[in-house]
């Protein structure tokens, strides 16, 4: 094997190891690609926000206190999540909680009459804060808090719904991971008579102030519900790994193109076959020499002869 041939196996080694670790690196990052979010903006209301009823006890009569209240309560910041089965995922945060000893929390689609009850999962605590995460049928569902205020002495209704849907995570939310996702189980009643569904795990991160462990659930698990379509994010890494990966194709395509060529010059090129050599091949003798011997012995000769 002459040196070409051990130049061209070299740059074909290196160029195929070059594409196996971009083959290796774009699918360890879709292993660890993060699930996709959202951030969202929440507004409270003390009336529905579709059909303007009030359920609270206060009635129209406290409206003004009421909507003063929950805007106090319902923090802005949101947060949507995707799983991969496509289940969506809404973390709201709730202010003053110091005064508030229980929540129930339930959804409905917009136009629907019915609620669905939802447990949910406290995945952040601040100083007087908790980050609430509950699953929800779409976007645009409307949430139903049922808050007992300890200084009034009874239970609080109103509703929250998000819109404004940003890239990011605006609002430092603990967010899903895939490895333990909620279980969609049935939410299990518990010796107090409150009941905790077994996805609650009470891993308690981010929020607005210190962080503490601490389960939380309301009284039923949300039925089944058809999965929306999931949201695919591309990020900047996969755009990356996507043109190494042309590019080290077209850099093997180029290298193998070239070996080709290289193997095929060697097949056309023409064999020389080693003949014997001859005395044709030998070089000729000056016999000049010869000639002038011959004169200068004949002239001797004719001089003895005289």
């Amino acid at each position: 094997m002459d040196f070409n041939v051990k130049y061209n196996a070299k740059k074909y080694m290196i160029a195929l190891l070059t594409l196996i670790m971009v083959i290796s690196c774009i699918t360890v990052g879709a292993a660890a690609a993060p699930i996709p979010f959202e951030s969202a903006t929440a507004t409270g209301s003390y009336r529905h926000p579709a059909t303007g009823s009030i359920e609270d006890s206060g009635g129209t009569s406290s409206e003004a206190l009421g909507q003063s209240m929950v805007t106090s309560v319902v923090s802005p910041d949101a947060l949507m999540e995707t799983a991969p089965d496509g289940t969506l995922y809404l973390s709201l945060r709730f202010n003053l909680m110091s005064n508030i000893s229980s929540t129930k929390l339930s959804v409905q689609k917009p136009g629907e009459t019915s609620w669905s009850p939802v447990s949910y999962e406290v995945t952040g605590k601040g100083d007087d804060s908790q980050d609430l995460r509950i699953p929800v049928p779409s976007k645009d569902a409307v949430v139903r808090a049922e808050c007992f205020v300890d200084a009034m002495g009874r239970a609080v209704i109103f509703y929250v719904t998000t819109d404004h849907f940003t890239a990011g995570n605006a609002g430092n939310f603990a967010q899903l991971d895939e490895n333990h996702l909620p279980d969609a189980a049935p939410a299990k009643p518990k010796a107090d008579g409150s009941v905790i569904g077994d996805d609650v795990v009470g891993l308690v991160t981010g929020g607005s102030g210190k962080a503490s462990s601490e389960k939380t659930s309301s009284d039923s698990q949300m039925p089944t519900q058809n999965a929306p379509v999931q949201e695919v994010i591309i990020t900047w890494r996969v755009w990356v790994m996507f043109f190494l990966l042309v590019f080290c194709a077209q850099m093997l395509a180029c290298l193998c193109f070239s070996g080709i060529k290289v193997l095929i010059r060697r097949f056309k090129a023409p064999v020389s076959e080693p003949r014997l050599p001859s005395l044709d091949d030998e070089p000729e003798e000056d016999m000049d020499f010869l000639n002038e011997a011959w004169d200068e012995n004949w002239e001797e000769s004719k001089d003895e002869v005289r």
